[in-house]
């Protein structure tokens, strides 16, 4: 439940949007923004997003929101934060399309909670009008949840501008991740949300759930090993991975020992019965 001054305020975004409320809308004037073309899709670019996020006044004190964290909110669509995300086309009375876009988006810190629902509306071709998340930070004009959203519609317009997906639904939504398990280091794809974000654009991204496992390859023969080991001890050249293979590493062993025997070479299991006065004798 909203408190008395974040509810004005929602009623507020809703009269911008010509009186409507996106959580009323009936299900069936939603559309999965998944399956639309390039065409369907709203015009919304980078320079959009970071105008409303940054440059839009706040309601409340009448200064720009300057959410500059909101910008990273990127990773949360990279990393498949972003699901069910559905739009609905409202026509105005001057001939225009008002576009709303929801979507879920998980908790940023509670990743098994119920996911978020925010939305945002902006003209067709035009800015971005209101936006609302039932987050704390999002009650407050803008959120990383509100900007998830923003980032995945804006993926996809870009996306769907390339010659070869013009002819066919988007293929640009990552899946969500519906859980969240442990995994083996090997299964677990380390690539940091920026790389996958410049490599989405250039379609080099193959996504995946949570994580991409790696591609299993095939084992190494012994012999093929030990033919590999041989020929690089043969090199002339002194490897410092041979250092630590047992054959391969009598070329580190110093010529002269000038370090003190360890202490382990003291150990005898004839001493192991004697008493502690005659230990100290031996010593």
């Amino acid at each position: 439940m909203l408190n008395c001054e974040s509810l004005s305020r929602y009623t507020e975004k809703c009269k911008e949007i010509g009186n409507i409320d996106p959580y009323n809308i009936p299900r069936h004037a939603w559309k999965d923004i998944t399956t639309l073309l390039g065409g369907d899709l709203p015009d919304l670019r980078h320079s959009d997003i970071y105008q409303y996020l940054i440059n839009f006044k706040s309601a409340y004190n009448h200064k720009e929101l300057r959410a500059y964290r909101s910008l990273e909110a990127y990773k949360y669509f990279i990393a498949g934060w972003v699901s069910e995300l559905l739009i609905a086309d409202i026509k105005q009375g001057n001939g225009s399309t008002l576009c709303i876009v929801t979507a879920k988006v998980r908790h940023s810190q509670s990743l098994n909670e119920e996911a978020l629902r925010p939305w945002f509306a902006m003209e067709k071709e035009g800015p971005i009008i209101a936006a609302h998340c039932s987050c704390v930070a999002g009650l407050g004009e803008a959120c990383s949840h509100v900007a998830a959203t923003m980032f995945a519609v804006e993926s996809g317009a870009n996306w769907t501008k390339k010659e070869s997906c013009t002819s066919q639904p988007c293929g640009w939504v990552l899946p969500s991740c519906s859980s969240f398990k442990s995994a083996p280091l090997a299964k677990i794809d380390f690539t940091s949300p920026a790389t996958k974000y410049k490599n989405f654009d250039k379609q080099e991204l193959h996504p995946s759930s949570c994580a991409t496992p790696r591609t299993k390859k095939q084992l190494v023969s012994m012999e093929a090993r030990q033919k590999f080991l041989e020929t690089l001890k043969n090199s002339g050249i002194k490897s410092a991975s041979l250092s630590l293979i047992p054959g391969c590493n009598e070329d580190f062993i110093p010529e002269g020992s000038f370090l003190p025997k360890p202490l382990s070479t003291l150990f005898s299991k004839d001493h192991t019965s004697l008493t502690r006065t005659d230990i100290l004798q031996v010593a």
